[in-house]
Formats: structure tokens, sequence, C-alpha cells
């Protein structure tokens, strides 16, 4: 087959001057540090899309969509791995390549019709099977790309069936917003109108394992044929923290279980006739608080039988008689990390008062706690939710949460992210409840 017609970047900084030069510097090194990958660009909607090619002489390519958070560095030595297997890989950072700020708010917006061009590019520029694979919020525009190209191949006499195998997932956020504190979260339409075959990798101690269910019954209720394998111990496959060693012994042996993955989608034929998909269904509300906001949960304190990690047994079934702070963190969440100087000062100012603050760490070994602890100055006690399944029965979504609890027992406000808990409004709205 003859070299594609692609259109290739002098370099990342040359392309992006104007941008920024120190986020221009990182983008650079990250591509350098591939050696085996080409850059180029490929027009699609009157848009010119620059990605990471690994060449392979396979029959299958596989797109691959960054959802562009943190270091790409894993993602491009998987994206090698893979090619050096025989799947050709592009690499593409949609929002980094259409000039948009890297955030969740940015792919829970992009309505998939340059995933779907790309789709058509991919297989028109060389004639393999096409295969999406994405992560974490990023999965949002890949099956909304996805859709599209089912319903535009549909309307084609040309359509091939086998030219889109279907989508492999990491990890899945297919929430069109997050909710209050409390609250179930709302899967956006995408996920029922899906019916392509679907490998999807749970991470199993990342935060959404215990969401798993209902995402699932999501994508089977539109038809998609789903496979799952759970990685019971895998905080992040693409988290270059993550060097546990189950995820280290995942990495090795992912290129080839992706092959194989590969071979099995496309044995299954992917429908082109799509479920209906209402209009306008894009969310712009956020899922991080500023503030303390209100309690609009039904929920109730849930009852706490949890180790320390200093081995001690703590108990809590009855939360009256005290105003309480239940936080939900985990040492990989940024947020998490810089707000516990100010819980730190919060409860060096409470002290003495009719206050406590509880602690619990979502799904890490205590081993990884007792490091983070060692270089992290914590002055409060901390409980080990090991396996999560304690944060799910609070219906905890994003990290950090917390909740207030009354000296009634009630939860009265509640927090999706990172606040300044010192200061003089929040340490205010706490004593108020002291003083009631």
């Amino acid at each position: 087959m003859p070299p594609y017609p692609f259109t290739f970047l002098l370099s990342r900084c040359c392309q992006r001057v104007l941008v920024g030069l120190c986020c221009l510097l990182l983008a650079a090194t990250d591509v350098q540090a591939v050696e085996s990958a080409e850059e180029v660009s490929v027009e699609v909607r009157d848009t010119e899309l620059s990605l990471l090619r690994f060449a392979a002489e396979g029959k299958h390519l596989i797109i691959m969509v960054s959802p562009g958070f943190g270091d790409q560095r894993r993602s491009y030595d998987i994206a090698e791995a893979i090619s050096r297997r025989g799947i050709e890989i592009w690499h593409i950072d949609l929002a980094e390549s259409l000039f948009l700020p890297q955030s969740t708010g940015t792919l829970r917006a992009l309505d998939g019709s340059h995933v779907a061009a790309l789709i058509s590019a991919a297989h028109r520029l060389s004639g393999k099977h096409i295969t999406l694979m994405t992560r974490s919020y990023a999965a949002l525009p890949v099956l909304r790309g996805a859709r599209l190209w089912q319903a535009q191949a549909g309307l084609s006499n040309a359509a091939e069936t086998d030219v889109l195998t279907g989508a492999i997932l990491f990890s899945p956020e297919l929430y069109s917003e997050i909710p209050s504190l409390g609250l179930d979260p709302v899967y956006d339409p995408i996920a029922t109108s899906t019916n392509i075959p679907i490998m999807l990798y749970q991470s199993g101690r990342r935060g959404n394992r215990w969401q798993l269910d209902k995402t699932l019954e999501n994508l089977e209720s539109g038809g998609a044929g789903v496979y799952l394998k759970l990685l019971p111990d895998v905080t992040g496959v693409f988290y270059s923290k993550d060097t546990a060693a189950e995820t280290l012994a995942l990495l090795e042996s992912l290129p080839q279980e992706i092959e194989r993955v590969v071979d099995m989608l496309e044995r299954i034929p992917t429908p082109l006739t799509v479920n209906a998909l209402p209009a306008d269904v894009v969310s712009k509300k956020s899922s991080v608080d500023i503030t303390l906001k209100p309690f609009a949960g039904k929920l109730k304190p849930v009852e706490i039988k949890l180790t320390q990690v200093s081995g001690e047994r703590f108990v809590r079934k009855d939360f009256s008689g005290k105003v309480t702070l239940v936080n939900f963190w985990a040492s990989w969440c940024g947020p998490c990390v810089e707000e516990i100087p100010a819980l730190n000062r919060l409860r060096e100012h409470m002290q003495g008062r009719t206050f406590e603050l509880i602690s619990i760490n979502y799904a890490e070994k205590p081993e990884q706690v007792r490091e983070f602890l060692d270089s992290v100055q914590v002055d409060f006690p901390v409980l080990l939710d090991r396996d999560g399944s304690y944060s799910a029965r609070w219906n905890v979504l994003v990290y950090p949460a917390t909740f207030v609890i009354s000296k009634e027992g009630a939860i009265v406000y509640g927090v999706n992210g990172a606040i300044e808990w010192d200061s003089p409004e929040i340490i205010n709205k706490l004593e108020a409840l002291i003083d009631e």
C-alpha cells in the first residue's frame, strides 16, 4: 500500500508557538520521547487534526482518543507496544488538536462529529478495520462519533459493516453531569443509544468502580454487546503514578490482549442502524463545588466500621451530639491533597469544640497510604476503605467529597471538590451548627 497522503508537521513548537511556551515545551518533550511515532495532520470537516501515527502493517487500525489529562507518556508507551504487534495506532488528543481547554467540560460538549469524520478518513486512507479506544470522559465524544458514523454509513449503498469493529473503553465516565453530593449520576443519552460492540476494562480502584453496574445497564439497554474485564487492584491503566505490581503486570500483557480483542470485535457485525437520540443533550453544569452547599439528597449517615491506617478499629454508629465532617479522598487526587492543609487548620481551630473530622481514604492499599502520610502532614486520623465499597454507600462520585453532619445526626451540607475549609465563611457556617 502506498504511503498515506498525510500532511507532516515540522514540530509542535512551530504549530503552537502562540499558545504558550511552557505548554509547547512539555508537549514537544512527550512527542520526542516516542521515536517510532510520526506526527501528522489529517483534514476532517475543514479542520486539520494533528495526531501521532504509530505505523504497522496489519489489517487493524486503532483510533486512540486521549482525554488529555496529565502525563501522556504511558499512553504513548501503550500505543507503541500495540503497534509492534501489527496494529496501527492513531493517537489523538481532541481538545488539544481543536485548540480547546483540556477539561471534562470540553469532552462533554464535543458532539462526536470529528470522531466520525476521523473514522471515515482512517478507513479511506488505510483500508483497514477501525477500532476506537479511549478512557474516562473521552468515551462521550467517542461513542457519539461512532453513532454519527453509523448513521452516515447506513445511508451509503457502499457501506460495510466491518469498517468499524467497535470500541475499547477503559473505565468510561458516561455522565452528562455530576449531580450534587449524594444524588445519583445523570448518564448521557449516548450511553443508552450506543449499539456497537464494546470491550470495557474497569479499574477496580478507580473512583467510578462502584458505578459499573449502572454503566453496564445503560450501555446494554441500547443493544450494545459489552464484554467486561474487571482489573481488581488497578487504579489507572494510563496513570503513570500507578506502579502497583498488578498494574505493571497488566501493562506487560495488554498489547497482546488488545490484539485478541480487536480480532474478536471484528467478528461481530456493527449495526448501521442507530437508536434515537434526544437533541441538545449536552450539559453545561459544573461538577465541582467552590463552597458548602445545602445537602439535596435523602441519604442518611452510614454506620462506620473501618480500620485506621494505624491499625486501630474505628466504629461510629451514632453521629448525633457533635458536628461531624466526613471527608473522602485519595492520594492520587490532586485537589484532595491540596485541601489537606486547610483541613489541618480547621481541625486545629475547632479543638475543644463539639466537632469531629473523619477522613476516609478511597481504595488504596495501607502501605500506599502510609507512604503518602510520611511525605504529607496530615493532622487527623485516616480510615481505610480498602475496596471503595464503603464510599459507594455514600454515593460518592468524585473526589474529594465531604459531608457535614449536624448535631442531630442529619447531613446538612455537602461538597464535591476541594474548598478552603478554614475560610471565615466556612468556619462561620460550621460554628453556627455547633451553637444550635
